[in-house]
């Protein structure tokens, strides 16, 4: 029995073994299959070069999505679009972007499960074009209109001219996008059917939508390998991002979504009319506000301003802002016909509509805060029922209230300065403040007992243009489209300082028992110092006059000293550098030998012949005037360098720059006008030069030293020569 169970314990230990050592083989986990993917690449907005060489683009950043699924590695292949869609049928290429679905192409390539996005075609002319119109497609009557060839945009302007009667002739085009773009603007073509994306860089603008449709990764027929790791990673990217699609379309057109070129109407109505005249309500930053010094505007409205004028082409677009107490104020001029519009405004479409406006598309927008008691914490919701503090003449306030907290009751607020105090006081439940102001207001909340808490909700801020200014309109709603919300967000936060200023009126309001408090100690201060300051007076007298001795003490050592070092470093006799000062620079010139700081440098050394016979038979005098001769001539020769008195007839000159580089021709000079010298029983100085080698020499020494000996054979040789 007992050896029966040892077998069994010993067979089942050996499977268990097998199983641990051959099963996880069989059920691993498969790593994708690296695969090097010919994909299509055309130069677009969806697709192209930086100006640093650099692959970018929606396209790009899509397949290397792709890749994180499938493993794929990109081999492109450049060309146009409709060169492309061919090399793509023909299987030269397996995977091409931006292809629309119609049954004739399924039939040619393979078509994922699920598309990349969604685009519009548009017809799209030259900026300057003022024959075609979109309000009279007769324009359009024997024009000839471009599109790429054998791509979906064909068959929609095909079927846009035929339900419009309009009879267009279609120029296939199988060129780059930027070469038929120049064909638009040099006349060559009349208009270009394709997608919503062309460059702002151009002067060419959309005319007419004639079509749109979903847009795909288009896969070679002969692999549907592909099409199933595509559509593999497609399902992968929507489970984690189901809005995926969605951004990167809006991505797609985030730089075109409008055109940055006026239309001719628009641009007519700006040469007419002139200077736009903005009307805005003061005492707003960090939207707008006028500046207290100058006068002119401030805020993240000057931005903007700045904004539409550099980035509307084609036109000389030119603001004026005009500041008002009140956006009532600013309206009731605009109905005037005293401004061309208004900011910044909110109101809901019906209210607009009933007092004659039209608002632009939103140029930024704030998140609300609700100012409340600090006793009574509730929060705001659709169904509060609380009263808001609105100040007199701010519709925007008022109508941010009836759109979210329609059951809540509006308030109005005549003085500015009681805004806050009526929440104090209970006169109101809560006012409403941007949260680009709360921070502004910290102390005052504090000082009242309220609390700032978001509410979550945000207020759009637009323009408000009276209806019958449709070009005014347009113009106004095509820089609010182009304006990026990121930097009207930068703009509102880098003016949010400007409201931090305190009146002196309410500095003294609210604080006046520290400010009695501080007067009375600054004046027992005033009195205290100014018995001290007598006291002070009579020792700051004395101790001046002994400070007036010291340092007329310290300046007669001072000159005492410069006068010592003068002597030390300055031959006495001749005026040049001492032996004390060439022991110094034969010291620096070392420590640059040593730490490989100096190349080029030339030691030459001179020595004057027949001193010692000189001093002997004719004085000690004369052989000064000789010395002083001498070191004249050398200087006058080297006149870049440092010359040097070491002996009594001995000197030095160090050569670094210039007169290193011209120590040849220098050398040649000198010797000359020594011959010349020694024929006129004028001064003679014999020299001797040696140049600095970095392979051998280790310290200045050594090329004292090959100096100091050509010098020596250059004495005898002058010696030969007098004899």
């Amino acid at each position: 029995m007992i050896m029966r169970l040892k077998r069994s314990f010993l067979f089942t230990l050996c499977i268990g073994l097998v199983l641990t050592l051959f099963l996880p083989l069989g059920i691993k986990a498969e790593e994708p299959e690296e695969k090097v993917v010919r994909v299509g690449w055309f130069e677009s907005s969806f697709c192209y070069f930086d100006q640093f060489g650099r692959r970018r683009g929606v396209d790009y950043e899509y397949q290397h999505k792709i890749s994180a699924y499938t493993g794929w590695t990109f081999e492109y292949v450049e060309g146009s679009w409709p060169a492309l869609l061919q090399m793509l049928i023909a299987g030269e290429i397996d995977l091409l972007s931006d292809v629309s679905y119609t049954p004739e192409r399924s039939k040619l390539m393979l078509f994922p499960d699920l598309p990349m996005g969604t685009e519009s075609y548009y017809i799209y002319i030259d900026g300057e074009n003022r024959e075609i119109s979109a309000n009279n497609l007769s324009s359009f009557n024997g024009k000839k209109i471009a599109v790429n060839a054998g791509s979906v945009q064909e068959g929609f302007l095909k079927d846009w001219a035929e339900r419009n009667k309009v009879k267009i002739e279609i120029v296939p085009n199988e060129a780059e996008e930027s070469e038929i773009l120049n064909k638009l603007v040099t006349g060559e073509i009349d208009g270009f059917a394709t997608i919503y994306s062309v460059s702002n860089e151009q002067n060419i603008t959309p005319v007419v939508r004639i079509g749109g449709s979903d847009y795909f990764y288009a896969v070679n027929k002969d692999r549907p390998d592909l099409l199933a790791d595509l559509n593999m990673a497609l399902a992968g990217i929507l489970d984690e991002d189901p809005y995926f699609n969605q951004k990167v379309s809006e991505q797609r057109n985030s730089n075109t979504r409008t055109s940055a070129f006026l239309t001719p109407s628009q641009e007519d109505w700006v040469k007419k009319h002139g200077t736009i005249r903005i009307g805005y309500q003061d005492n707003s930053s960090p939207f707008c506000q006028k500046d207290k010094d100058s006068g002119e505007l401030t805020g993240a409205l000057k931005d903007y301003i700045i904004h539409a004028t550099n980035n509307l082409k084609n036109s000389d677009v030119q603001f004026e802002a005009i500041a008002y107490d009140s956006t009532q104020a600013a309206m009731d001029a605009l109905k005037a016909g005293e401004i061309d519009c208004v900011f910044p405004v909110n109101l809901s479409t019906y209210e607009a509509n009933e007092i004659g406006v039209r608002l632009t598309d939103p140029i930024m927008n704030t998140e609300m805060n609700a100012v409340m008691r600090a006793s009574e914490s509730q929060g705001l919701n659709k169904d509060s029922t609380v009263t808001f503090g609105v100040h007199q003449g701010d519709p925007n306030i008022a109508t941010f209230i009836m759109d979210k907290y329609p059951n809540s009751k509006i308030k109005e607020i005549s003085d500015e300065r009681e805004y806050f105090e009526s929440v104090a006081s209970k006169d109101v439940d809560c006012v409403l403040v941007s949260n680009y102001r709360t921070n502004i207001s910290d102390d005052k909340l504090k000082k009242l007992k309220l609390f700032s808490t978001p509410t979550g909700e945000s207020m759009e801020l637009s323009f408000a243009v009276n209806k019958e200014d449709r070009d005014l309109y347009f113009i106004l709603n095509k820089s609010a489209v182009m304006t990026r919300s990121d930097d009207m967000d930068a703009a509102l936060a880098s003016y949010m300082y400007i409201d931090q200023k305190v009146t002196l009126g309410e500095f003294l309001r609210d604080n006046w028992f520290w400010i009695i408090g501080f007067t009375t100690a600054v004046f027992g201060v005033i009195i205290f110092l100014l018995l001290q300051k007598l006291n002070a007076e009579r020792k700051l007298n004395e101790q001046q006059k002994l400070m007036e001795e010291a340092l007329r003490r310290e300046l007669e050592q001072k000159e005492q000293l410069q006068s010592a070092m003068k002597m030390a470093y300055t031959d006495p006799l001749t005026g040049v550098k001492s032996k004390h000062a060439y022991n110094e620079a034969e010291e620096e010139l070392d420590r640059r030998i040593n730490d490989q700081s100096v190349k080029d440098f030339s030691i030459v050394v001179f020595d004057l012949n027949d001193l010692k016979q000189i001093n002997d038979n004719r004085g000690h005098e004369i052989g000064d005037e000789y010395i002083r001769d001498a070191c004249k001539l050398i200087c006058s020769s080297f006149k870049h360098s440092p010359i040097f008195r070491i002996g009594g007839d001995e000197f030095v000159a160090i050569l670094e720059g210039e007169d290193y580089a011209n120590q040849e021709e220098l050398l040649k000079s000198f010797e000359k006008q020594i011959l010349e010298n020694m024929k006129k029983d004028a001064t003679v100085v014999a020299y001797g030069c040696s140049r600095f080698d970095p392979d051998k020499d280790k310290s200045i020494r050594r090329v004292f030293e090959r100096a100091d000996a050509e010098m020596y054979k250059k004495k005898t040789q002058l010696k030969s020569l007098e004899n």
